[in-house]
């Protein structure tokens, strides 16, 4: 007797490959090409010592960075008069910014550009920032002077953390 010849599957090949795994072999493709990609980036992008992410902020001013954690140390009274402070007339620090670059970009697109009146603006503006900054140094500075060694020397370390922060590790 002779044997009948096996019948084909629907796409005419007897040994096909089953589709869970032809997704693992593209699932696996997509991955690798991902590695590859971000190997390639990373030694294309170079390694600046100067250079930053680019959404990091700036590293603080030392005197701010003082302040920036001496904040914690306030009193809640010392905290809500210095809040309002800079908040100024509104709801917030950020409202109050948003509200100042808007007074600018108003002046900016005024027309005919009203130069001295840009100045002045400009220098309301900063001379309200220096009076906050003064206020807030005083008040670190007193709270500072209220301090033993030990307690400025908690609070220097603490200062150091802060900074440390914003600082690139090392390399070796």
């Amino acid at each position: 007797m002779t044997q009948a010849p096996e019948t084909p599957t629907k796409s005419g090949n007897a040994a096909r490959m089953p589709r869970w795994l032809k997704a693992l072999f593209a699932l696996s493709l997509a991955g690798n090409l991902a590695v590859v990609g971000l190997v390639a980036g990373a030694a294309l992008r170079g390694d600046e010592p100067d250079r930053r992410h680019p959404k990091a902020p700036p590293p603080p001013a030392a005197s701010e960075a003082i302040g920036g954690v001496m904040f914690r140390y306030f009193d809640t009274d010392q905290r809500r008069a210095l809040k309002a402070l800079a908040d100024g007339p509104y709801e917030n620090i950020v409202e109050r910014r948003v509200a100042e670059l808007q007074d600018l970009l108003a002046l900016i697109r005024a027309e005919p550009l009203d130069l001295a009146a840009l100045k002045a603006e400009i220098a309301t503006q900063s001379q309200t920032i220096a009076e906050f900054r003064a206020a807030v140094q005083e008040a670190w500075l007193t709270r500072l002077a209220a301090m033993d060694a030990g307690e400025r020397a908690e609070f220097a370390d603490k200062v150091e953390k802060h900074i440390a922060r914003f600082r690139k590790p090392p390399k070796q």
